[in-house]
């Protein structure tokens, strides 16, 4: 992985943009973008690194290269690196190298894998260490991540007059929206709601502003004398946009 896509990794599990970490460090926008091409100051990497407050290699490695040492020889335990070898199937000779810390390049995914698999002291060192260590997102920040999401699109739906409910079902996540009038309008698995939140509350608004335009009609004349034969005509034509939509949203 290049320097960007390492500190893109970083801004994942932070909910952060890289636009928005260059207005933090003080960078000129788009700058980091350029690190692809042309190499930054390490006054400049360092400041990224301790934005994160993580160790100079995470940034330029792509993975926290003393860390995931000894979290290696942690789970290696008293074992031979011939026993290891055969314990995790990993080739000798890598196992040899990460254990001395003479790796420079990000650990594969399938390596920290099979390591994590045959981890004798897991109450120790856990899965989700070595993953981090290694780079990679971890189940605990992946569900960190999701709640971030959750969250942001809780705020969007709460702005445009919506509520959003979270509900476990005997294990199964699902997402229900409110609305003030019309009650439960949507309702989609939690996975769902995270991907396509964007997409749902552009239809929703769309569909029920025009019956919020119309609950608003007689409030914003209020000052005017409707009759019972008026307000009752109002009613009707609420009713009656109200089929339409439905009629246009079936076909």
């Amino acid at each position: 992985m290049s320097l960007v896509e390492n500190i893109k990794s970083l801004c994942e599990i932070k909910g952060l943009s890289i636009p928005k970490l260059e207005k933090h460090l003080g960078f000129s926008r788009g700058s980091i973008y350029n690190w692809n091409t042309s190499s930054p100051s390490i006054d400049k990497v360092q400041k990224v690194a301790d934005f994160f407050n993580v160790p100079l290699d995470r940034v330029i490695y792509g993975f926290n290269l003393t860390e995931f040492v000894q979290l290696v020889n942690y789970v290696k335990d008293n074992r031979t690196i011939e026993q290891f070898a055969r314990d995790t199937g990993i080739n000798e000779n890598e196992l040899y190298k990460i254990c001395l810390g003479l790796i420079r390049e990000k650990p594969s995914l399938e390596i920290v894998q099979r390591i994590a698999s045959s981890n004798p002291v897991d109450y120790i060192v856990s899965t989700d260490d070595l993953m981090e260590a290694a780079g990679y997102i971890s189940e605990r920040q992946a569900e960190a991540i999701q709640k971030r999401k959750f969250e942001k699109a809780v705020d969007a739906f709460d702005e445009l007059g919506f509520i959003v409910r979270y509900e476990n079902e005997e294990g199964i996540e699902r997402v229900y929206i409110d609305h003030h009038e019309h009650g439960t309008v949507e309702s989609m698995f939690y996975y769902d709601f995270l991907e396509n939140w964007n997409k749902t509350l552009e239809l929703l608004s769309k569909r029920y502003k025009k019956d919020d335009d119309i609950q608003t009609l007689a409030a914003h004349h209020d000052g005017e004398d409707w009759t019972p034969e008026e307000l009752e005509e109002i009613e009707r034509f609420k009713e009656f946009v109200r089929m339409r939509r439905k009629m246009k949203d079936q076909g």
